[in-house]
């Protein structure tokens, strides 16, 4: 077991909870299986289980009781750019993932995990014995595959992700023997655990070599042709098309190809976008079993039901087309169990840091809007504009106001960061405004731009209800002068234009709450995925000679080299102060502002859905509720 960074023993306390318990013990005797597989069995269409299973199988402690098989887990998905969703439910299944208490790392994929004295190399022992959801041997092969294939491949430049690299440089990984692999660092990177159990860890295991090279034409030389026929530009074209794209989990392309193979609980049976309702069948070649040695999962069939709006999934869970989910539906939960008396709920931690934090493009094409929002007296101004206390009482009544900063749980609360430019004080804000030189209107009242243009931006966001909160702190904007405007997107237009930096500021919600060390997005330029502030200064974080990159300040320099310092140290106290360093430059910077804390949510489930426990963590880098171990969920018969 590796413990997991500092920042998270906090989670102890304020999930005083009994949750699931994960163990690799030992193989049993006999195993069982569920009735429907124990049918094909019978009729010579799969092995028997004690073939299908790897000689060391994980054992899953269900978190009441060992559970019944069959049945379907019902959920409302959108049916647009919703992935998170398949991931969070049936896509995690990394080398090592969190425990359902989120404080520790386990071995899971992986049989275990052994590192050297300087957090430069960590060596992953794997299931022998272990399959693809197809029934071909899952073995350091896979891995090797990736690495050298994938990530090495100059054909797919950007195939190795940031957590993928240390001190600049990008992880090595070796083949040992067929169930051992070596992933080694240039420097210490001792964070490379706790990053390997977010839901992106899944990359090393799901790429299935026997499936992939004969799409590759190192390994096939009539691949382009074969592409080509097909109607592909190329090999390449065909192989995104077939797996989708290599290097990031924030792809629905992942999703779209049912037939690649899989190391998941459940395998889709149709595409996702598509299929309605989407379905996802038991995998007979699944790994784990509970104490007793019967083969996981016990539900039969997961199927998402697609809608087109969390109303809508808030409307699908009051018809009873949801039977356990926290995605989607929390806003609307007292209104779907009074609407609904088989449905309960379930209490999710909240860790997320904000409502809607609200961020200006400092990395702007456009040169006067870049100056003007990389002037923090402009920022400062943003800020002060807005009447938090309006906002929270007419959204999220009894929340505290609270700019993006970690929340006050953690060990990491930061009260500058947290509290700094929060009042409402129009005339203060006007004061910062002309302190970054704004004082000429036009004859509408809106402020000009030092070229004589009018002030106008944009400011995207996605969702209806974001969309509704966005548009009331842009009202509070227009009345100092500003001429914004607020648009909600589609998830995919939204994405595309942060990815080709093509946008002036953005409204989200806000990572970092409790787990500011694995999710710093929000407090420095490390993600060009995510850190919208600045995805030039990101894309310089990550690989300077990107075309795309932008060198940031020496600020901004000075708290990355910290954060590289911080993924070197294994050491808890060290990783604590490095991050304390970074938090005050962030506060020092004031990238994003916020509007206030989430309260706790609600999850719903069926009354005769089991083992979902009463408390689960709610965070994307958690990937709620994959860690309590979706199949060890069961239906009770009735």
């Amino acid at each position: 077991m590796y413990r997991v960074v500092g920042c998270f023993t906090s989670l102890v306390l304020l999930l005083a909870v009994v949750l699931t318990a994960v163990g690799n013990g030992a193989h049993a005797a006999e195993f069982g299986e569920a009735p429907m597989l124990a049918d094909m069995v019978a009729n010579g269409k799969l092995p028997p289980a004690g073939e299908r299973l790897p000689r060391t199988p994980m054992i899953v402690t269900p978190n009441d009781k060992l559970g019944q098989y069959g049945g379907t887990w019902l959920m409302a998905q959108n049916a647009e750019r919703d992935h998170a969703l398949l991931i969070r439910t049936i896509g995690y299944e990394p080398l090592l993932r969190w425990t359902p208490q989120w404080t520790d790392t386990v071995p899971n994929v992986a049989l275990s995990m052994q590192a050297n004295s300087d957090a430069t190399e960590f060596v992953f022992r794997l299931r022998p014995g272990m399959h693809w959801s197809d029934g071909a041997p899952f073995t350091a092969d896979d891995i090797a595959f990736w690495y050298e294939d994938i990530l090495l491949n100059p054909a797919f430049e950007n195939a190795t992700p940031e957590w993928l690299t240390a001190g600049g440089n990008p992880v090595h990984v070796e083949k040992i023997d067929e169930t051992t692999i070596a992933f080694r660092f240039n420097t210490p990177y001792g964070l490379f655990p706790t990053f390997l159990a977010r839901p992106e860890g899944v990359e090393p295991v799901s790429y299935p070599a026997h499936f992939l090279k004969p799409l590759l034409p190192k390994y096939n030389k009539d691949a382009d042709a074969k592409a080509q026929e097909l109607g592909f530009k190329g090999w390449k074209d065909r192989f995104v098309s077939v797996f989708g794209t290599p290097g990031t989990i924030d792809d629905p392309g992942r999703w779209s190809n049912p037939n690649v193979p899989t190391l998941n609980a459940w395998v889709l049976t149709g595409v996702y976008g598509q299929d309605d309702p989407l379905v996802a069948v038991r995998n007979p070649f699944y790994w784990k079993i509970d104490p007793g040695g019967r083969q996981l999962p016990y539900i039969d069939r997961v199927s998402f039901d697609l809608v087109n709006s969390k109303d809508e999934a808030g409307d699908a869970a009051i018809a009873g087309k949801v039977n356990m989910q926290e995605r989607h539906i929390g806003r609307r939960a007292d209104e779907i169990l009074a609407a609904n008396d088989n449905l309960q709920s379930f209490t999710l931690i909240e860790s997320d840091m904000n409502i809607l934090t609200l961020s200006l493009n400092l990395n702007d094409r456009d040169p006067v809007l870049r100056d003007i929002f990389q002037n923090k007296e402009f920022r400062i101004a943003l800020s002060h504009a807005i009447d938090r206390d309006s906002i929270i009482g007419r959204f999220v009544p009894g929340a505290l106001p609270h700019q993006a900063a970690p929340r006050p749980e953690s060990p990491l609360y930061h009260t500058v960061l947290a509290r700094q430019f929060i009042t409402y004080d129009p005339v203060l804000a006007a004061s910062h405004l002309a302190n970054a030189g704004l004082t000429h209107k036009d004859d509408e009242g809106f402020l000009l731009r030092p070229d004589g243009k009018r002030l106008s931006f944009t400011i995207d966001t996605e969702g209806a209800s974001r969309f509704e909160m966005l548009s009331a702190v842009v009202d509070y904007w227009r009345d100092i002068g500003l001429d914004v405007t607020p648009r909600d997107l589609s998830r995919d237009v939204f994405v595309n234009m942060r990815d080709n930096n093509n946008h002036h500021a953005s409204a989200w919600g806000g990572d970092g709450g409790l787990d500011a060390m694995v999710i710093p997005i929000n407090y420095l330029p490390v993600s060009s995925e995510s850190s919208w502030y600045a995805t030039g200064w990101a894309e310089w974080y990550t690989n300077p000679t990107n075309p795309d990159a932008i060198a940031p300040p020496a600020e901004v320099i000075r708290q990355l080299a910290l954060y590289n310092q911080l993924k070197a140290t294994a050491d808890a106290e060290k990783q604590n102060k490095l991050m304390r360093d970074i938090l005050d430059i962030s506060a020092n910077q004031f990238y994003v502002m916020g509007i206030a804390l989430p309260p706790n949510r609600k999850g719903l489930v069926a009354k005769n859905f089991k083992n979902v426990p009463k408390v689960i963590p709610a965070a994307w880098s958690y990937a709620t509720p994959a860690p309590t171990n979706p199949s060890q969920y069961y239906l009770e018969s009735q």
